[in-house]
Parts: C-alpha cells; structure tokens; sequence
C-alpha cells in the first residue's frame, strides 16, 4: 500500500505541481509548505531555486503519502521505503522504472513523446 501512495503522490508533484522529476525527487520534508500552497524546489533545471505552487488535490495526495512517511527518518520527501536504504532518497532511475511499469499496465503506449512538428513550422524553417 505504502508504495501505491509515493507513486501516486510523486506523479501528484509532478502534474499539479509542474515539477520536473529530478526536482520532485530533490524535495525534503521541510520543502512542503501546505499552508501556502507551495513547494519549495531547490534544484530545478538549471539547478535554480523556485517556489512552485500546487492545488488542493495535489495536496491530498501527497499527504496521504506524508502520513506513511512519518514511520521513516527525517529527510527526503520521497524516499525508499524498504531494504538497507529505507529512508534514502529515491533514485530516479528506480522511479523512472515504476512509473514505466504503471503505463505498461495502464496500456499506453511505449512510443509515447513529442508530437510530430506540424507543417506549419516545417514551413516557417524553410529558406
């Protein structure tokens, strides 16, 4: 159950709050500010520090998340839960690799990316 609610609560950060998964994933405890709506992203791209702001319902979801996290030590909001690295800092290769699996499972298809340019554009890049 734990694992459902950091996934849930990692993809919440990342669609609610517009943040890119390395910033997720570089969040501690201390980032979350729930009263202002806000997180706080230390290393964003560009490794530049920005606050972020996140809704109601990407609130909801993390603090179910936050609730199971409590049993962890201090520190990274998103952390391993098991094994000799529970409470380190999740590796994105490892959440790369569950939200992967959730879309194999939710049947979208791998060769999902950015859209093809229209030829609108192909026009304008012309000479």
């Amino acid at each position: 159950m734990r694992h459902g609610l950091r996934i849930r609560a990692l993809i919440a950060v990342l669609w609610r709050g517009g943040l890119r998964i390395s910033g997720a994933l570089a969040l501690n405890e201390t980032d979350v500010d729930e009263g202002r709506g806000s997180l706080l992203v230390r290393h964003g791209k560009g490794d530049k520090r920005r606050e972020a702001g996140m809704d109601r319902f990407g609130f909801e979801q993390l603090d179910a998340w936050r609730v199971h996290r409590t049993e962890l030590p201090p520190g990274p909001l998103f952390c391993v839960i098991d094994g000799a690295t529970r409470g380190r800092r999740w590796a994105a290769t490892a959440a790369r690799a569950e939200l992967r699996q959730l879309a194999v499972d939710a049947g979208v298809p791998a060769a999902v990316g950015a859209p093809p340019a229209s030829s609108c554009a192909r026009r304008r890049a012309r000479p």
